[in-house]
């Protein structure tokens, strides 16, 4: 992958680590939203122990580089999240080692908040929230679940819209589908859309699974679209 291309590739992922695209939350009048907030606090502490990233990107509809990034998570001496960088592959190839050396990260665990993607559930924030509900729903996992258009006025950050949507019984999240930031976090993006798909353990947890993200970038003068993928798995709880 050339460098402007991988360039443009790292800012999506820089992004979605980023805390513009961290949200808060409060609670609203919809009981079954209400319920969507309960089952977010309820799980707040649960941290994904991976966490692979792989990023396309492409021209002209056709793949021109591959990045792919592994993460793992565990508890520090603090009791705070700690996250590693395990594996760097670019187009396939091994590149762990040359990326920590250019980047002086030299293999040492960094510091993270946990959670990764945009929650417009969490309670801090839902004062700041308006929702619509939709006159259509979707099955989602064999799930009947309502669609709600939502929409957060952050203070000093990006407005941020997209689509949830819940279990119309349960009221527990299925998917954050198309969520958009106005204005954009950074000059070379021109577009940027993620979806964000939970799902519920045999023992009750509900935790992140997938988060895809589509985005269009402009960087030296080359135009390119990114598709990436980011899977979430081995979740530990925090104490």
């Amino acid at each position: 992958m050339n460098s402007p291309l991988k360039t443009a590739t790292l800012l999506t992922l820089v992004f979605f680590w980023s805390k513009a695209f961290l949200l808060a939350a409060d609670t609203t009048k919809d009981p079954l939203w209400s319920k969507a907030v309960a089952v977010a606090a309820a799980n707040a502490n649960w941290v994904p122990g991976l966490v692979i990233t792989r990023s396309d990107v492409l021209r002209k509809g056709e793949v021109v580089g591959v990045h792919e990034m592994w993460q793992r998570s565990k508890l520090g001496p603090k009791s705070e999240v700690v996250t590693e960088t395990v594996k760097i592959l670019e187009d396939g190839k091994d590149v762990t080692k040359q990326e920590k050396t250019k980047n002086k990260e030299k293999g040492e665990p960094r510091k993270t908040g946990g959670k990764g993607g945009g929650n417009p559930f969490e309670a801090a924030v839902q004062d700041q929230l308006s929702l619509k509900v939709l006159d259509r729903s979707r099955t989602i996992a064999k799930r009947a679940c309502v669609g709600y258009a939502f929409e957060l006025r952050n203070t000093n950050g990006p407005v941020v819209r997209g689509t949830a949507w819940l279990d119309k019984e349960t009221g527990v999240p299925s998917e954050i589908e198309n969520m958009t930031l106005d204005p954009l976090p950074d000059k070379h993006l021109k577009r940027l859309a993620l979806t964000t798909r939970y799902e519920t353990t045999t023992n009750g947890a509900w935790l992140a699974k997938t988060t895809t993200t589509t985005s269009s970038m402009s960087v030296m003068f080359i135009n390119a679209d990114a598709r990436t993928t980011t899977t979430f798995s081995e979740h530990w709880k925090k104490p």
